[in-house]
Parts: C-alpha cells; structure tokens; sequence
C-alpha cells in the first residue's frame, strides 16, 4: 500500500501542477482582454469588457487556489500527515468534475483512502510519522 500512497500523492502534485498552468493562462488571458481593442466594443454596453475581464481573473485565481489545495493534499500524502487523508478526501471530490484525467485521479484516490487495507496502513505510518516528530 505504500506504493500506492506515494503514487497518489505524485499524482495529486502533478494534477496541482497542471491545473496551475491553466489557471494562470487564464490569468494572462483576462489582461489581455482587458487591454486588447475589440473591434465591437461600441456595440457592447458600457463596463462589458471590464467586467469579463474581471471575472476572467477571478476564475483564473479560483483555479489556482484549487490546484494549491490538490498540490497540498499530495505533498500532505507524501509525509503521512494526520490531515492529509481527509484533505485529500475533499480534493478527490473536487477532482471528479476535472474529466477525464481528474476523474480517473479521484477514482484512485478513493480506492486507496478508503480501502480497508489503505486505512489501515495510513493511520499506521500516521501516528509514527507524528511520534517521530514529537521527539
């Protein structure tokens, strides 16, 4: 099973990584909407292009908030943290709507956290991992 924690987490960290990227296009792409001449802006009622710019960004900051959180969740994995399968939990749901690849990355996820086997073993390396930094 501890093969599959880890492969888990790096899959976690790298969908994180991902998504990252496209939050950030987002990001580059709402500047330039912001700052591009449309050729039917007098067309548009006033504060249209403003305000799909503005949403554009705070799409594009919401993605990358999520992507933090998933990168979190698998670097959380990776040192058997207490939270980190709970966390993770959450995440996974999350990541059932990122078709296909992220629902394929949630279906793993839930078969390790909650397979009796993965329970076990996590809640095991959990509470060594917490003894060892207590001392």
């Amino acid at each position: 099973m501890n093969m599959h924690v880890n492969i888990l987490g790096w899959l976690l960290i790298g969908s994180g990584i991902l998504t990252a990227i496209g939050g950030t296009i987002l990001l580059f792409a709402s500047q330039i909407f912001r700052h591009m001449p449309l050729p039917m802006a007098h067309e548009m009622p006033p504060g249209v292009p403003p305000f799909v710019a503005w949403l554009t960004s705070v799409v594009g900051l919401a993605i990358i908030a999520v992507a933090a959180a998933t990168a979190a969740a698998g670097v959380g994995l990776l040192q058997y943290r207490s939270w980190a399968r709970t966390f993770a939990t959450v995440v996974a749901v999350l990541l059932l709507f990122h078709f296909p690849i992220g629902t394929a990355v949630a279906v793993y996820a839930f078969w390790v956290l909650f397979s009796q086997e993965g329970q076990q073993y996590y809640r095991s390396r959990s509470e060594n991992t917490s003894e060892a930094q207590a001392r």
